[in-house]
């Protein structure tokens, strides 16, 4: 797969993420049916994207005239996303970010199981803790052999980041999550999703101060 490929891809996959979200959102206020100018306006992309990602995705089920199936579109986004089956991740660096995601309760809604934490810092290392063990660095690597971990989430300082990814990598783990603040790159076995908080909050004064200019230009 080229790099073009791979990120159209990984843009495909946000979306099918964001469209089923909004279809939970519908079938919650009691809708059955959904068109693609209103998945379109809700995702902020143009009903021929969404037809165009449903089709490529197989997703068609549906005609221009009748709208889809927003029951049937959830039961085939689940079978595609892997949603029936419990995901299963360890979480890499025990501090304030990796103790927040270790206690965040939103996950089982998802799926998604925390198997175990990971730290290099004695004081957090805690294997009899309940439900999810906190284990030294030292047995990574076998408990994600032993346990066939491929995902893991990163929220170590950024000096260890690079090392640690090896450790991952080694380990056998796929995708790694990473909120450490250092820009990680993939390997062609290991995909890498970075999430920079602070370029994301100032990403957003950016949208705010632009907005306040144009109202202030109209005005």
């Amino acid at each position: 797969m080229s790099e073009k490929d791979f990120y159209a891809q990984k843009d495909l996959i946000k979306r099918l993420v964001r469209y089923k979200n909004i279809l939970l959102r519908l079938k919650s206020m009691g809708l059955s049916r959904v068109f693609s100018d209103n998945l379109g306006d809700a995702a902020g992309v143009s009903s021929s994207l969404v037809r165009k990602d449903f089709s490529l995705a197989s997703l068609a089920v549906g005609n221009k005239r009748g709208g889809y199936s927003i029951d049937l579109l959830l039961r085939r986004l689940d079978d595609l996303l892997g949603a029936h089956d419990v995901q299963r991740i360890i979480i890499v660096g025990c501090g304030k970010i990796g103790t927040a995601l270790l206690n965040y309760k939103g996950f089982s809604n998802e799926n998604i199981q925390v198997v175990a934490g990971f730290d290099n810092d004695p004081a957090r290392i805690n294997p009899a803790n309940t439900p999810i063990p906190i284990l030294p660095i030292s047995q990574l690597e076998p408990f994600c052999q032993e346990q066939s971990i491929q995902v893991a989430v990163l929220a170590v300082p950024e000096k260890a980041a690079a090392g640690i990814l090896d450790k991952l990598s080694a380990a056998g783990i796929r995708g790694v999550l990473n909120f450490s603040p250092v820009q990680l790159k993939a390997g062609s076995a290991l995909f890498i999703q970075n999430i920079n908080i602070a370029f994301e909050i100032e990403n957003l004064f950016y949208h705010v101060r632009f907005n306040q200019r144009q109202a202030n230009a109209g005005s």
